[in-house]
C-alpha cells in the first residue's frame, strides 16, 4: 500500500486530535475526577497511536501508548491525576506536536522521547516522576504482567455458535497463530497493524490474550485468534508475513468438526452436538451481540477510528460534521473567477439600463438574483471562525502563567466569529503576541495583585465580533495598565523622541510608541520578553492584511488591545461617487451618512474645516485637494454634498461631487509596481469599463 497518498490525511487528522487532547487536558485539568472527559481523551490518543502505527511513525505511536497507560489507570480509576501527571502528559503532546510538525515538514517524524517515556512509566508504576532514565528502565517496563498464549482459546457458547454458523453459511473460519519478532520493541504496534489488516476483510471473534492485554503489551512474542472472512488463507497469511517485524505466521482452515475438536467449550456433549447439528439464526443473532460486547469490553484496539467518529462525546467533543478539505488555492480560484463574473453581472446590469429591452431587462434580473445568491456561498466557502486560531491559546496561557508563577484566566467569547481564510492564516501570530505581552507586562504578579486589593488570579478576555464589515478582535486584562511617565521614560533613553515631542504627545500617540521597532519597557530579559520584539511586528502584520490595532488602557485597571480586521478581502459593499471626471469607491462599512451642507455651514477653526453634526462639530476633508482634481472644487458650490465616515468613534466629513449609488465592487490590488498611495485601499472595474479607486477613510481621520 502507497502510505504517501494518505501522509496529508493522516497530519490533518493528527492535527485535529491533538488539538482535541489538549482542549480535553484542559478540561480535565479544572474538572480532575470527571473520568468521561479521561474517555474522550483515551480515545483520541488511542486513535492517534492506531493512525501513527499505520502509517509507520513507530516514535509517535510508542510515545502515544505510553501516554494512553497512565490514562487507563485513570479511566479504571487506579490512578488519581495530579499536577505532576499532567505537567508531563502535556509534555507528551508537546512532543507529539513535534512529531507531526516534522512529519508536516518532510521528516520521518522521530525524536528522542526517552525522558518523557520515563517519567510515564514511573506514573503507571505508582513513582515519583523521574527526571532522567536509561534504557533498560525503558526496556524493563514495556512488558508487565505477560500473558502466555494458550494452544486453543477458550470461547462461550455465542462465540461458538457465531463461528459454526459462518461455516455453515460458506464463510471461511480461521485459526491464526501469529508470531513477532523476539527482538522487536514495538510489539503492539505490530499487533495492532495485523489486527487492522484483517478487520478490512473479515471479523476477529476472539484472540488470546484479550485486545486489550495485546495494546498494553501485556503478551510474549505471539498471540492467536480466530477470524471469519472469505479471504484466500494462502493470500492472507502471506499479507500478514509483509508486516515488518512478523517472524511466523500459521493458519488453519476449520470445519465444524476441526472446530468442535480445537474449542474446549465448557459445555456438556449433547449442548455441543446440539450446537453443531442446528445453530439456530436466534443464537446466531445472539452470539453476534455477545460477539460486539465481548468487543466493545475489550476496546480500544478492535474499534475502527470511523465508528469512534460516530459515537457521540459525553463531554468535551463536538458533534460530527459532513465537511470535505479544500486547498485554500481552489478557492482562491473560485473568488477570481466569480469577481469577473460580478464584474460582468454589473456590465450588463448597465447594459439592460441602457437598451430597456423587457426580456433582457428580466434575464438580466434573474441573473443577478442569481449570482447574489452564489456570491453570499462563495463569501461563506472563504469564512472561517476564529475558533480554528483561538483554539490553541488556552494552552499557551496555561503554560505561560506556570513559567511566570501568576494565576490566569483566559476567557474567550465570540469564538465562532468568522473572517477570511487569508486574514485567519496570517493572524495567529500576531495575537499569539499581544497575549504573552497581556500575561507578562499586564498581569500583576500575585503579591502584587493581592497587595492592590485585586484577586490573585488575572482575567485575559480574548473576544471576538462584527461590526460592519470589519472583525475586531479584543484582548483586554485587568493589571497594572499602562503608565505614560514609564513609556516616555523608555522612549526618551531609547532616542524615540525628543523631550519636545514627549511633552507635546497626546496619551494616545504615547500608547503607540510600544509598536516602535526595538521599543521595550521590561525591565529584564527573559523567555517571555525583554528582547525588544514583539509589538512592532504586530503592527506591520495587521496593517499589511489592511486592519489596524488601538490601545485603550487605565493605569492600574488594565489594557485593551483592539485590533480591526477587514471581513473579507475581495468583496465589498459601496457607495459610488463621482469627484469631477474621476470616480471613486467608499465602503459602506464606514458611512454613517449622507447628506447635504451649505456654504455658510461651514466654520474654520484652527485653519481647519468644521460642520456641525448631530451637536457636535466634525472636520470637513476635501478629497479634490487631497487627490488634486482640478475640475472640481466644492468651494465654488453654494451646496456641497457629504459623506459622513466614521473610525471607531470619530467621525470627520468628505466633500463630494455627486453620488452615483450603491454597488457590489471587486476589490483590486493597486500591484507591486506602483507605491502604496495614503488613503487608497485599492481599485475596481465599474460596469463601463472604467477604474474606480477604493477609498481607504481610516486615513481621513487622525
Amino acid at each position: 500500500m502507497d502510505m504517501n497518498q494518505y501522509l496529508t490525511m493522516f497530519i490533518d487528522e493528527s492535527n485535529d486530535h491533538l488539538q482535541s487532547l489538549n482542549e480535553n487536558m484542559l478540561l480535565l485539568e479544572g474538572s480532575p475526577n470527571d473520568l468521561s472527559i479521561v474517555q474522550v481523551i483515551f480515545r483520541s490518543a488511542h486513535t492517534l497511536k492506531g493512525m501513527a502505527a499505520t502509517m509507520g511513525f513507530e516514535d509517535l505511536a510508542a510515545l502515544t501508548h505510553q501516554m494512553e497507560n497512565v490514562l487507563d489507570l485513570v479511566r479504571n480509576e487506579k490512578l488519581t491525576m495530579q499536577d505532576f501527571i499532567f505537567d508531563t502528559l502535556f509534555k507528551g503532546l508537546d512532543a507529539l506536536e513535534s512529531m507531526v510538525q516534522d512529519i508536516t515538514e518532510g521528516g520521518d517524524g522521530k525524536a528522542d522521547v526517552s525522558e518523557i517515556v520515563t517519567s510515564l512509566q514511573a506514573i503507571v508504576r505508582g513513582e515519583a516522576p523521574s527526571t532522567k532514565g536509561s534504557g533498560e528502565d525503558v526496556k524493563a517496563s514495556t512488558s508487565t504482567s505477560a500473558a502466555k498464549i494458550n494452544t486453543a482459546i477458550q470461547l462461550d457458547e455465542f462465540q461458538y455458535s457465531v463461528l459454526n454458523q459462518s461455516i455453515a453459511d460458506g464463510h471461511r473460519v480461521l485459526y491464526l497463530d501469529i508470531h513477532i519478532r523476539e527482538n522487536c520493541q514495538l510489539k503492539a504496534v505490530r499487533a495492532y497493524m495485523v489486527f487492522d489488516l484483517l478487520e478490512r476483510s473479515g471479523e476477529v471473534v476472539k484472540s488470546s490474550p484479550s485486545a486489550q492485554d495485546i495494546e498494553q503489551e501485556k503478551f510474549d512474542h505471539s498471540f492467536s485468534l480466530y477470524y471469519i472472512t472469505l479471504k484466500d488463507p494462502a493470500e492472507l497469511e502471506s499479507q500478514i508475513l509483509n508486516v515488518s517485524e512478523i517472524d511466523k505466521v500459521t493458519v488453519m482452515k476449520l470445519d465444524q468438526e476441526s472446530l468442535l475438536q480445537m474449542c474446549q467449550l465448557g459445555l456438556t456433549s449433547q449442548e455441543a452436538a446440539a450446537a453443531v447439528e442446528a445453530p439456530s439464526k436466534e443464537n446466531s443473532s445472539q452470539g453476534a451481540a455477545s460477539q460486539a460486547d465481548a468487543k466493545e469490553q475489550t476496546e480500544p484496539k478492535q474499534t475502527s477510528p470511523a465508528a469512534e467518529a460516530k459515537t457521540p462525546a459525553k463531554t468535551g467533543g463536538a458533534a460530527p460534521s459532513r465537511t470535505i478539505r479544500v486547498d485554500i488555492e481552489r478557492l482562491d480560484v473560485l473568488m477570481n473567477l466569480f469577481s469577473e463574473l460580478l464584474i460582468d453581472r454589473v456590465r450588463l446590469e448597465q447594459l439592460a439600463s441602457e437598451v430597456q429591452n423587457h426580456a433582457l431587462t428580466e434575464t438580466v434580473e434573474h441573473m443577478s438574483r442569481v449570482s447574489s445568491d452564489l456570491q453570499d456561498i462563495v463569501m461563506k466557502l472563504r469564512m472561517v471562525p476564529v475558533d480554528t486560531v483561538f483554539n490553541r491559546f488556552p494552552r499557551m496561557i496555561r503554560d505561560l502563567a506556570k513559567s511566570l508563577d501568576k494565576k490566569v484566566d483566559l476567557i474567550i467569547t465570540g469564538a465562532d466569529t468568522e473572517l477570511d481564510r487569508t486574514v485567519i492564516d496570517e493572524i495567529g501570530d500576531p495575537l499569539v503576541h499581544l497575549l504573552r505581552n497581556a500575561v507578562d507586562h499586564g498581569i500583576e504578579p500575585i503579591a502584587e495583585r493581592i497587595s492592590s486589593g485585586k484577586p490573585e488570579t488575572g482575567t485575559v478576555n480574548l473576544r471576538a465580533f462584527h461590526s460592519g464589515n470589519h472583525v475586531f478582535i479584543e484582548i483586554e486584562e485587568d493589571g497594572r495598565g499602562i503608565y505614560r511617565d514609564k513609556i516616555l521614560k523608555t522612549a526618551l533613553k531609547k532616542g524615540v523622541v525628543t523631550e519636545e515631542q514627549a511633552s507635546a504627545m497626546s496619551d494616545e500617540e504615547v500608547h503607540q510608541l510600544l509598536f516602535a521597532p526595538g521599543f521595550s519597557t521590561a525591565e529584564k530579559i527573559s523567555d517571555v520578553s525583554g528582547r525588544g520584539v514583539g509589538l512592532d511586528v504586530v503592527k506591520a502584520k495587521i496593517t499589511s492584511l489592511g486592519g489596524q490595532v488601538t490601545i485603550y488602557s487605565t493605569p492600574g485597571k488594565g489594557t485593551n488591545f483592539s485590533v480591526q480586521l477587514p471581513l473579507t478581502l475581495s468583496i465589498i459593499a459601496a457607495m459610488l461617487v463621482k469627484m469631477g471626471s474621476e470616480k471613486y469607491a467608499i465602503p459602506l462599512s464606514s458611512i454613517v451618512e449622507t447628506g447635504i451642507v451649505r456654504k455658510e455651514q461651514i466654520r474654520t477653526v484652527h485653519g481647519n474645516r468644521m460642520i456641525e453634526f448631530r451637536g457636535q462639530h466634525i472636520p470637513l476633508i476635501s478629497l479634490s485637494r487631497i487627490f488634486n482634481i482640478k475640475d472640481f472644487d466644492e468651494n465654488a458650490e453654494a451646496e456641497t454634498e457629504i459623506i459622513v465616515i466614521h473610525k471607531c468613534e470619530r467621525l470627520a466629513a468628505l466633500a463630494i461631487d455627486e453620488f452615483i449609488g450603491q454597488n457590489e465592487i471587486v476589490l483590486k490590488s493597486l500591484g507591486k509596481y506602483l507605491p502604496q498611495i495614503k488613503g487608497i485601499s485599492g481599485a475596481t472595474i465599474l460596469g463601463d469599463g472604467q477604474v474606480a479607486l477604493i477609498l481607504d477613510p481610516n486615513v481621513f481621520i487622525k
